[in-house]
């Protein structure tokens, strides 16, 4: 009894500790340029958090490919899925971009921009949010968000979007996908992604993502 007891005090204190290395560990390993999948369990908003922290970034650049996961029933309160984006300073208090997507009518899968501005959620101010284009299942889409001369600015395949960027912080983080809001899926969500870390300037037609 006494040593199962001690085994059970081990287990309890060393569980926060793996869980802060795991944290710890995945916020600096660079997924740069490697394709990598991240899928949400159903019922859950996120996967487990690994967060990548930066001094100084005014771009992004990714690919991600599609799947039949996106779908689902559309919820009375269908708000936007997010994909990928950034933050400067902390979002909900400064400003993000973000691109996301929905699925309406069960069958059509929406792309968008979104963006909080001077701690303004999209919901409550005008012209941060907007529809982008559709995508289709198990298909790769390309998109860059930049911070330029006082602006978001998204560029999606070949549409181009942009709103007033506020005032912003050098530093933040970036933005993992995350399923609703108000809502959670019934089944297991995945996303294969592309973060794109150039050495040098480059046209965006000389990396062409392996898959």
């Amino acid at each position: 009894m006494k040593i199962a007891i001690r085994i059970l005090t081990i287990v309890i204190i060393l569980l926060p500790l793996t869980e802060i290395f795991l944290v710890s560990n995945a916020t600096f390993l660079d997924y740069s340029n490697e394709w990598r999948e991240v899928e949400i369990k159903k019922g859950n908003h996120s996967y487990y958090p690994s967060v990548e922290f930066f001094s100084s970034k005014n771009e992004i650049e990714f690919y991600f490919k599609t799947n039949d996961s996106w779908y689902y029933e559309e919820p009375v309160r269908n708000g936007w899925n997010k994909l990928r984006g950034f933050s400067k300073g902390l979002h909900h208090d400064n400003g993000s971009a973000r691109l996301v997507y929905k699925c309406v009518d069960d069958t059509l899968l929406l792309v968008g921009s979104y963006c909080y501005v001077n701690g303004v959620h999209p919901n409550d101010g005008d012209g941060l949010q907007a529809v982008l284009d559709t995508v289709q299942p198990d298909k790769i889409y390309h998109c860059i968000i930049k911070e330029e001369d006082g602006k978001f600015k998204f560029y999606f395949e070949d549409k181009y979007w942009e709103c007033n960027a506020g005032n912003t912080m050098s530093w933040g983080y970036m933005l993992n996908p995350f399923i609703g809001g108000v809502f959670t899926l019934n089944h297991n969500w995945q996303i294969d992604i592309v973060d794109i870390k150039r050495s040098k300037p480059e046209s965006f037609q000389s990396f062409e993502p392996g898959f």
